[in-house]
């Protein structure tokens, strides 16, 4: 799997469990909880980026990847990122078996303070095992 697999993968699964927007394309309505690939849009005010940004070598037998998901909250919501964070840490914190991802297990966290709007914003490091062993069927 890819690192653009891997992390259009992690938004599809976001997006489908937990109903937050996710588009390369298309702009996110109004109060939706937009999924970024990479760094995330100025809009809207709830949203998270996933970025790939490092791991083990995708031809051993059980790869790994390190995964760095950016959350922001709405502006006044003390607890806006934290919030999102949480939602996000019950799909990915778990034994998932989908979409080529073995498991996930998040690493570290740490918040970021508010942006210059008043939105909360953290950031969550998890460590995905990808589930690539129908490459060693023979």
């Amino acid at each position: 799997m890819t690192d653009r697999d891997l992390t259009i993968a992690l938004c599809e699964l976001l997006a489908e469990e937990l109903g937050w927007s996710w588009s390369l394309t298309e702009p996110y309505p109004a109060g939706a909880v937009g999924l970024f690939y990479g760094s995330i849009g100025d809009t809207p005010d709830r949203a998270v980026g996933v970025r790939v940004y490092g791991g083990s070598d995708p031809r051993v037998r059980a790869p790994t990847r390190s995964v760095q998901l950016l959350l922001r909250g709405r502006p006044g919501e003390p607890d806006g990122a934290d919030a999102l964070a949480d939602a996000a840490f019950g799909v990915l914190h778990k034994t998932l078996r989908c979409r080529g991802i073995l498991a996930g297990q998040r690493s570290y966290f740490g918040p970021l303070g508010a942006d210059t709007n008043g939105r909360e914003e953290r950031a969550d490091n998890y460590e995905i095992h990808l589930d690539n062993m129908e490459a060693y069927h023979v």
